[in-house]
């Protein structure tokens, strides 16, 4: 379990009486990995699974769950389990 300073539903800082926020924050990490392009972090450019990009290609389902392990793996989430539904855009991620 990872913490850090949390984000709300808008990915600003969440904040309490003019402090920041620090708690769990596995379930941020990954949505924010998934939601990254490659190259969006200057410092580390490499990061990043793009969804927004894979769900406007053709998408191989197999190679779409691979990838996103990778990614996850890439950030310490090892064994992650991926739910993917025929709609690919619907997909779920228990780490």
């Amino acid at each position: 379990m990872r913490t850090d300073i949390l984000l709300d539903d808008d990915f600003d800082l969440q904040e309490q009486g003019g402090e920041w926020l620090e708690g769990e924050s596995d379930e941020q990490h990954v949505e924010l990995l998934v939601m990254l392009q490659k190259g969006e972090l200057k410092e580390f450019p490499f990061v990043g699974f793009g969804i927004e990009t894979k769900l406007k290609g053709i998408i191989n389902k197999q190679k779409f769950i691979r990838d996103l392990k990778v990614e996850l793996d890439n950030d310490g989430y090892t064994n992650p389990s991926i739910i993917v539904t025929e709609d690919i855009s619907d997909f779920r991620i228990e780490i």
